[in-house]
């Protein structure tokens, strides 16, 4: 044991607002932890008489019914009387195991903001910690029994590993409650795994305020590659996994919240430990986690959120990946200026350090109200600036996201510096948060009237109305003609010899790159994909999508569907469903 202890090691203390106390450490604690969880265990009742009598220190002592209350019904995926059996009694041995885990001296921190700092700027810094998994299985069972208790020097917002308040108080929630349980009742079947491999490392990274560790403007690293795939994050292949996370890490998992962080944090419990060494991350900080394992599948989200049993781990290979947690801007607000773009990507940044590929979503774009593909673009520019080889992009809602597979389309040939000042090229005159002339934008860029020019300058073949400019005023884009093969490019066609040629050409193609008309009556693909709302031609239902779900299911514009070959545009309908 003293062995697997010597793998906590010490910090410097000026990067810590305090440390966890340990029962272990003062005997006189240690007796009475020793005396109630030694009592009697033979039925559910015994253990809400264990979380009563380490509450009666607490400021707000409270007692504890929900394994007596325990109704077998709200949770059928859970066997209380087998985890009894099996479950309770590890959680029990673990928690005794304390002393040989986690020897006198032994100091388990808790970080503080902007401790990942470097000393100086232009640099990335990382502060890091290791446990086993018998030791984050400890600490967990001391969390969920309540005898590990805030330490006197910590405000009571900054520590919130306080798992036994998913069992006491105004914030039960049975499965969420049950599904911390399944942690202890997999271990007690498989075993705690004690193998040289099987640790859990956590992570601070961050930089300081001043010239960035890498560069924006200008940066010719290329674009990685996106694969847009469904399917749950926690199952995909990629070493590194994004987590959409609260500047708290964990969020609200300690009050029955069930949004994306909350969940993962429930389906791999060893990642709660990061509340207890992690403070709140600042603008220029992400956390980490190395080596967490899943042991619960789940269901739904929010009040539909069920534990669903136990995670078949054959659905994704070993090693688990690192979990990269960053909270994002919130939308609205200033979420479209540099400012905020800059601080979202840095911290995307600094978090996919290392990656090798990344799976991720849509980072910010539930509770927080950010947009889908502003979010996409952010990630794909971090993302690209880190080296990642390639992004998975796990898109939940193709109705929020049916841009993402055009943008990847059309600007994918782009530099990070290109598409960065595409980006600000785009977003300038939307300051502080247009989004709905933002997405009107990125719909133009869908279907190729909006895209940049050679030089990374933007061509802009459609004006929009900006309510922020003077009455009558009209904005538009820098219009920057690319280049084609075999000609040297005019700002001033009307002049080469090739306009002079064939006007009616030239007018012919620029009727072709404006968009048709919107349909009179709108169906989303989701409506059309189940059936033939009424008046809508059985034969030719794709007519019936806006331009901007048209080119996002097809992958195209309307213009380039019609002259395709009558048998691919049928291909291309029983592929998106609306033969």
């Amino acid at each position: 044991m003293a062995e697997l202890a010597a793998l906590a090691e010490r910090s410097d203390s000026a990067d810590l607002i305090g440390e966890l106390v340990l029962p272990s450490d003062s005997p006189d604690a240690w007796v009475i932890v020793q005396e109630t969880l030694c009592g009697p265990m033979e039925c559910p009742a015994d253990l809400d008489t264990m979380l009563t009598k380490f509450s009666e220190t607490d400021p707000e002592p409270k007692v504890c019914s929900f394994f007596s209350d325990f109704d077998q019904t709200t949770s059928a995926a859970f066997d209380l009387a087998a985890f009894m059996q099996t479950g309770a009694p590890l959680m029990l041995e673990v928690a005794l195991q304390m002393p040989e885990l986690f020897p006198s001296g032994t100091t388990v921190p808790i970080f503080k903001m902007r401790s990942s700092w470097p000393g100086e700027a232009g640099t990335l810094g990382k502060q890091s910690y290791a446990l086993t998994r018998r030791q984050c299985a400890c600490l967990l069972a001391h969390s969920f029994f309540g005898s590990l208790k805030r330490p006197p020097d910590v405000e009571p917002n900054d520590f919130r590993f306080t798992v036994r308040d998913l069992f006491v108080g105004t914030a039960v929630s049975p499965n969420s409650a049950v599904t911390f349980l399944n942690y202890f009742g997999s271990l007690a079947r498989h075993g705690i795994p004690e193998g040289p491999d099987d640790i859990v490392t956590f992570e601070r990274l961050g930089f300081k305020k001043g010239p960035l560790p890498w560069q924006w403007e200008g940066n010719e690293k290329p674009l990685c590659k996106v694969e847009i795939v469904d399917g749950n994050i926690d199952d995909c292949a990629a070493d590194v996994h994004a987590e959409f996370a609260n500047a708290f890490v964990g969020g609200g998992v300690m009050t029955g919240d069930a949004a994306m962080e909350e969940t993962l944090f429930l389906v791999k419990p060893e990642l709660m430990v990061a509340m207890a060494l992690q403070n709140r991350m600042v603008d220029e900080e992400a956390v980490c986690v190395s080596g967490a394992q899943k042991y619960s599948s789940t269901s739904g989200f929010g009040q539909s959120f069920e534990f669903a049993g136990e995670y078949d781990r054959s659905r994704r290979p070993d090693p688990p990946p690192r979990v990269a947690a960053i909270d994002a801007v919130r939308g609205g607000g200033p979420a479209m200026t540099e400012r905020a773009l800059l601080r979202d990507m840095n911290k995307a940044r600094a978090a996919f350090e290392g990656a090798v590929e990344l799976a991720t979503g849509h980072w910010g774009c539930g509770a927080y109200g950010n947009h889908n593909d502003l979010m996409f673009i952010k990630q794909w520019l971090a993302a690209s600036e880190a080296g990642v080889r390639k992004m998975y992009y796990h898109d939940f809602n193709r109705n929020q996201s049916h841009h993402i597979f055009p943008l990847i389309r059309k600007l994918g040939h782009l530099t990070v510096g290109e598409l960065w000042a595409f980006l600000l090229e785009l977003s300038r005159p939307l300051v502080p948060c247009n989004m709905k002339d933002f997405s009107v934008r990125v719909a133009d860029i869908s279907t190729g009237k909006l895209k940049p020019g050679g030089s990374g300058e933007t061509r802009c073949l459609r004006r929009h109305s900006n309510p922020g400019a003077a009455a009558g005023a009209a904005e538009t884009l820098p219009l920057a003609l690319e280049e084609t093969e075999g000609k040297s490019g005019t700002a001033d066609p009307a002049h080469s010899s090739e306009a002079d040629g064939d006007a009616g050409a030239a007018q012919r193609q620029r009727e072709e790159e404006s968009e048709p008309e919107e349909p009179a009556v709108v169906f989303s693909l989701t409506e059309l994909v189940a059936g033939c709302p009424d008046g809508v031609d059985p034969m030719k239902k794709e007519g019936s999508l806006s331009n901007a779900d048209f080119a996002a299911a097809f992958g195209m514009s309307r213009c380039e569907f019609s002259k395709l070959p009558a048998w691919r545009q049928g291909a291309a309908k029983k592929k998106v469903g609306v033969f």
